[in-house]
């Protein structure tokens, strides 16, 4: 399956292409954003997941006027992670990994999870802030409140998210909606 998303920032100024390619052997997605949030930025992330719809794999890149700054994070089966090379103890409870500015990442635990009406999973993230590229691990929860609608959970935070039959994000309320 290949699907091309595009998502429109409702709060400030941006949008992002995803190319979303899934297969037999896991989902491999190619990510461009452009944004002015705290300031002009543009956002590449190539993101790879086993076909359990598990991160395995992030590669980032944020160009601002600081600079140029790059992220690269791995997790093996078992809980191992790194992120830019060293080893992240901190991070073995995360099974998901969350890009605080895509709606994106919202469609793993969606893909991953077996669900039924009403179910909540609480998960363990690996949780990358944008733009500062600085990774830590974040408790959330999913809920499925109907088909095709999750309410996402972190912190004091608190959204219900319609997704499409492939489960990826249609609407993300007062953040970001999807035209494409």
């Amino acid at each position: 399956m290949r699907k091309d998303v595009i998502w429109a920032a409702v709060q400030w100024p941006g949008l992002e292409y995803v190319i979303a390619l899934a297969g037999a052997d896991g989902l491999r997605a190619d990510s461009q954003l452009v944004m002015a949030e705290q300031g002009p930025a543009r956002v590449s992330y190539q993101l790879e997941c086993g076909a359990d719809w598990r991160f395995r794999a992030l590669s980032m890149s944020v160009t601002d006027p600081d600079g140029e700054r790059a992220l690269t994070m791995t997790a093996e089966p078992g809980g191992h992670w790194t992120v830019d090379g060293e080893d992240r103890a901190d991070l073995e409870p995360c099974t998901d990994i969350d890009i605080n500015v895509s709606p994106l990442t919202n469609t793993l635990p969606i893909r991953r999870l077996d669900w039924s009406d009403g179910q909540a999973v609480d998960l363990n993230v690996a949780y990358v802030s944008v733009p500062e590229l600085t990774v830590e691990s974040v408790q959330q929860r999913y809920t499925m409140l109907a088909a095709g609608l999750f309410r996402y959970e972190s912190g004091s935070f608190r959204a219900d998210l319609p997704v499409d039959e492939d489960g990826f994000v249609l609407d993300y309320p007062g953040i970001w909606t999807r035209t494409v």
